[in-house]
């Protein structure tokens, strides 16, 4: 155990809160003027020149894995190792004068070292288990400068080392230049994810806000600032009312800072922003922001070509359960395409952009679906499409019944029973078809689309239909007529 760790450990019998930041402070620690997450630990206490990392790293698993016993035996044998050779191979291993440096490297190159990648090292085979059943968890291991940043996360009493951890990232960030950082977003995301087991959202977002802006006051401009700015939009998004009001400052502030360099926003980057921007504008019923951001994400397929990079960087942001552009009975905001057409659709309709929604149903599937798609794009009339768009809309149905296409009609008749009531598991689903449905009604109405709108219409009432959707769609038509 490290000697900083040990003592602390001592001192506070393992516990958080209080006792903790006092314990930090009485060897020590000190209080940082911006209140942002406590005492600050000082980085002597933290960072170790390379032969000492090495050494303690080595020592440590050497310690909790350099024997076989009843916890070690069982992962073992799960990964088809033979027994008998076990402890003459880990022997071998440690008087090995590369062990050491092996294991640092590993270490260092993806900053965790854990039991699976001990037994990888040692013995050549991947083990079943993900995490070790010993005391020891695993070590966490990043280079600050000419130094390096060790923590050891233990079995027991998981909670504190956690909450020690994140306090090291936290006074790592306060003291040490941001250029010097190996690998800063990742600690930084280590850092938001074990805190927000103690927080309440607003309280995650404040203290990831506080923190953020202290780095950046603290450093130059750079590529890992500008990731900064934007993991504190993200928070702001998901935070909840409060924090949600400062989106637009927040994204005109990046907008402006990132505009052009060599730092400048990538399109991903701005994909990012625009798809927030538009979630935004539908929530804040602004149609024009909604229809600016949205058509920006459908435009070149942007929101389709950076949705895995975004989703590996910011996966709480966007909806991402599997597309379905062959269903129109779903729900709307569980995919993030599908969720942005949903809203655009709406922005437009409201304008009364009648002809850009039928543009869109004609170049996307997932505007409406798959069977409207072809119907639209057919060289000539064909009754076949026409008819098979209540096939399919029979299908989603039973499928969101009961998850099978084997009893439709009974699965139809579940639904027709149950759909239109609030505390039914089918009325969300049905709440936002029937509203997308509605428009697309609409667009063909005004458009001149007679037969697929009345197709539509009559699978709409027999179906779908809300009254409040139903009667809004009535008064439009009516409207629309008078015009």
């Amino acid at each position: 155990m490290l000697k900083f760790d040990e003592l602390l450990f001592q001192k506070t019998g393992g516990q958080i809160g209080k006792p903790f930041e006092q314990a930090i402070q009485q060897i020590g620690g000190f209080e940082e003027n911006e209140n942002i997450f406590g005492s600050i630990i000082p980085l002597q206490q933290i960072l170790f020149n390379k032969t000492e990392a090495a050494k303690a790293v080595f020592q440590e698993i050497k310690q909790y894995w350099g024997k076989m016993d009843l916890f070690t035996q069982e992962m073992f044998r799960s990964s088809n190792i033979d027994l008998q050779n076990v402890q003459k191979t880990i022997d071998a291993f440690f008087s090995s004068p590369t062990g050491k440096k092996i294991v640092f490297e590993q270490a260092l190159k993806k900053n965790v070292f854990d039991f699976p990648q001990f037994v990888e090292i040692v013995f050549g085979k991947k083990t079943n288990y993900a995490k070790s059943i010993t005391k020891l968890n695993e070590i966490h291991v990043y280079k600050i400068g000419k130094k390096y940043f060790i923590h050891i996360l233990y079995n027991q009493k998981l909670d504190f080392w956690h909450y020690l951890y994140a306090k090291k990232i936290f006074s790592v960030f306060m003291q040490a230049p941001l250029n010097t950082i190996q690998n800063p977003l990742d600690l930084m995301n280590q850092f938001k994810q074990i805190i927000q087991k103690y927080m309440t959202k607003s309280q995650l977002v404040a203290t990831m806000n506080s923190f953020i802006r202290s780095i950046d006051y603290k450093n130059p401009r750079s590529h890992f600032i500008k990731e900064l700015h934007l993991l504190n939009i993200s928070l702001h998004f998901m935070g909840g009312k409060r924090h949600y009001k400062k989106l637009d400052k927040l994204i005109a502030e990046v907008f402006q800072t990132w505009e052009a360099g060599e730092w400048a926003l990538t399109e991903k980057e701005q994909t990012l922003l625009s798809y927030i921007l538009a979630m935004d504008g539908a929530n804040q019923k602004n149609t024009d922001k909604t229809i600016t951001h949205g058509k920006f994400l459908i435009q070149n397929d942007r929101l389709i070509n950076h949705a895995v990079e975004l989703l590996i960087d910011y996966g709480d942001i966007l909806p991402n359960l599997k597309p379905e552009p062959e269903a129109l009975v779903k729900r709307y905001d569980k995919n993030y395409l599908e969720q942005i057409f949903f809203i655009v659709i709406d922005a437009l309709v409201k304008k009364e952009q009648f002809q850009d929604v039928l543009q869109l149903m004609k170049e996307y599937e997932i505007a409406s679906c798959t069977n409207i798609y072809n119907f639209l794009n057919a060289k000539a009339f064909d009754r076949d499409l026409l008819l098979k768009i209540e096939a399919g809309i029979q299908r989603d149905i039973a499928y969101i019944v009961d998850h099978s296409h084997q009893h439709i009609m009974q699965s139809i008749d579940k639904w027709l029973r149950q759909y239109q009531q609030m505390e039914s598991p089918f009325y969300p689903v049905a709440r936002m078809t029937s509203q997308h449905v509605s428009n697309l009604l609409k667009a063909l109405f005004a458009t001149e689309q007679f037969e697929l709108f009345e197709q539509l219409m009559g699978i709409y009432k027999k179906y779908l239909v809300l009254q409040d959707d139903f009667e809004d769609l009535r008064n439009f038509a009516a409207g629309f007529v008078q015009k």
